[in-house]
This record gives C-alpha cells, structure tokens and sequence, in this order.
C-alpha cells in the first residue's frame, strides 16, 4: 500500500508540474515579452538565470536570450528596474565572480545617424575562453553608457514627472579562430538592432512611477 500510495503521490505531482510548468523568471515576465524574438537574420531561442541570481537582480522585469547567425552566436541579456535604486550594477563584476579577468576597452560608437549609439565595451578572459561584451543604460527615452549618467538621467525624469527607472541592456559574444574583429562587427549589427527594437518594446513603462 505504501508503494502504491508514492506511485501515486508522484503521478500527482508529475502531472501538476506538466499542467504548472514553473515561470522562466529570465523569459520576460511583462513588457519585455514583447522584444523580438528574432532580428532579420538573427534567431532567437529563450535561455534562464538561476533563481539566486534573479533575487539579487531584484528585477522588474528581465529578459535573457541567445541569438543565432550563421554561425555566429550572441547573447542578449536586458532587465528593468522601475526604481533606479537597484538599476546601475556593474556587469563587470558578475564576470569577474565567475573566474574572468575583466579588460575594459573603453567605448565604441554602434550604429549610423540619429539611431547611433555608445556602448561600453570590455573583454572577458579566462583559459581558454574569451567573450567581448557591449552594454548600456536606456533610461527616460535616452541611452547611456555609464552607470552614473545613468542614475542622473533617471532622476531628472524623475524630477519632471517621467519614468525614474532604468532598463539595463547587454550583449555578448564568444571569440573563436575568426577573431575579435569578427566578433565586434556580430555585436555592433545586433546591438544596432536592439537599439532600434527598445523603444517600442519599453513604451509600456513610461510614465509609471518608480521608488
């Protein structure tokens, strides 16, 4: 009767997870859904953080995907505070918990004419493993790619009555045989892609109030 009753218990409890799949806290759980999926040529396919990582985030909403071209393979990465409070952390730290020595590059102007923007740049390296990561701030319908400018602007549209938090934004790839040229032309296309895609996908947001 006991193994007749933990065959049981286990049906149930299969058949809840299959009915209640558990929420992909990085699959954008709001506006962020609305980012697309693929860019043109680039397809894109949802991944996950881990639930620690996401509670230290203290999101409001977060997005985490990998993106293919070709052969050439990127990773996006955004998340949404409405407070400013919690939304200038410094992603280099993150690579650096994970074993990565952390080059700074510096800033690299993305895109053409009136869609242009700056990103911040550095390369992460560890044996036998280096990625080039771009990354910057859009906040009150403006882009930055410093952290402090970045609480600035957040608190002057707070100040006029606009949206007061942050929406972090980062892009990744890993360097292979082709090099670092390749890899940055990969991430100057795609991050002038998503550029172009924020502002529709953050339209939800403005206005709303923050902490």
């Amino acid at each position: 009767m006991r193994t007749l009753g933990l065959f049981a218990l286990l049906a149930a409890t299969a058949a809840y997870v299959l009915l209640h799949p558990p929420e992909d806290l990085a699959a954008g759980c709001g506006m962020l859904r609305a980012c697309p999926v693929d860019f043109d040529a680039w397809s894109g396919s949802e991944l996950s953080f881990e639930d620690a990582v996401v509670e230290e985030l203290r999101a409001d909403d977060m997005l985490v995907r990998r993106y293919e071209r070709g052969g050439q393979v990127v990773w996006l990465t955004v998340v949404h505070h409405q407070s400013r409070r919690y939304g200038a952390h410094d992603p280099r730290v993150c690579y650096e918990s994970q074993g990565y020595a952390v080059e700074p590059l510096g800033h690299r102007r993305v895109g053409h004419g009136e869609e242009a923007l700056t990103v911040s740049v550095f390369r992460a390296v560890r044996p036998r493993e280096r990625r080039l990561v771009y990354y910057w701030w859009v906040t009150g319908g403006r882009t930055t790619p410093d952290a402090a400018a970045m609480r600035r602007l957040a608190a002057l549209a707070g100040a006029v009555g606009g949206r007061p938090g942050g929406t972090f934004v980062r892009v990744e790839t890993r360097l292979g045989a082709e090099g670092e040229v390749a890899g940055a032309e990969a991430l100057d296309d795609f991050s002038a892609r998503v550029a172009r895609a924020l502002p529709g996908v953050l339209a939800p947001a403005q206005g709303r109030g923050g902490g």
